[in-house]
């Protein structure tokens, strides 16, 4: 099923509600078979949000393209515009017409939905695997023909810093943009530091994530935006 949910993502209500940027609610749909994307800024909303629907329509892989809540939600930037016509040459014609030719027609009618025993069911499911091993390749197909119209890079797993890092940090959402600052910062004054920004939280690519990584690195931080009582680090 083709299509892009764009969230907002917000921490969960518990004892209190909270409108702050949070990723509580986005995690806790890890398991629902969407893919992920992920953006840490305004402008990165802007173009990332094209290569989630074009990605979608290729794949037929449903799509979660989240940012932070309020941090990044409500932020007033200057940013710079994809039209229609920048993108429309992007679409997959093929796949466009065959998402057509799925969708629910009284005059085509198909039964979906069905009860299966355990066997048959878990067949059917491991049948999916094929759709979700491509995705990242279309994914970074479509990033870089964004990069070839905006002329800003973009990569499933983005690092920036010293070449020669020996500490990173890796982290998702806007926390990516402060530590950039912060990482210029460190850099100038002579320290080997560096930060991996995810975009394509799911599927989870290990080859480009272990490729981003300096081969440098001794130390490194995973940042993450959730609360999950009761699972490690808690």
């Amino acid at each position: 099923l083709s299509c892009v949910f764009h969230v907002s993502a917000r921490a969960l209500a518990s004892h209190a509600l909270s409108i702050f940027g949070d990723h509580q609610d986005v995690m806790a749909v890890r398991q629902t078979g969407f893919a992920m994307l992920a953006e840490g800024s305004v402008q990165e909303v802007m173009d990332l949000s094209a290569v989630a629907h074009l990605s979608t329509i290729k794949s037929r892989v449903p799509f979660v393209n989240f940012f932070d809540g309020f941090r990044t939600s409500h932020e007033i930037q200057k940013i710079e515009m994809l039209e229609n016509d920048d993108l429309a040459h992007l679409i997959d014609q093929n796949a466009l017409t065959g998402f057509r030719k799925r969708a629910l027609n009284p005059g085509n009618p198909v039964a979906r939905g069905m009860a299966e025993n355990p066997d048959v069911y878990f067949q059917h499911r491991e049948s999916s695997n094929s759709y979700y091993d491509v995705v990242p390749s279309i994914v970074e197909e479509y990033m870089n023909e964004l990069s070839q119209i905006t002329g800003r890079n973009y990569s499933l797993f983005d690092y920036y810093g010293a070449d020669d890092a020996d500490r990173v940090v890796i982290a998702m959402g806007s926390v990516t943009e402060a530590a950039r600052e912060a990482i210029d910062y460190l850099v100038s004054k002579g320290e080997k530091v560096g930060l991996v920004a995810v975009h394509l939280y799911r599927p989870f690519s290990i080859k480009h994530f272990i490729g981003t990584i300096p081969k440098t690195a001794k130390r490194i931080a995973v940042l993450d935006r959730t609360k999950e009582a009761g699972s490690n680090g808690e």
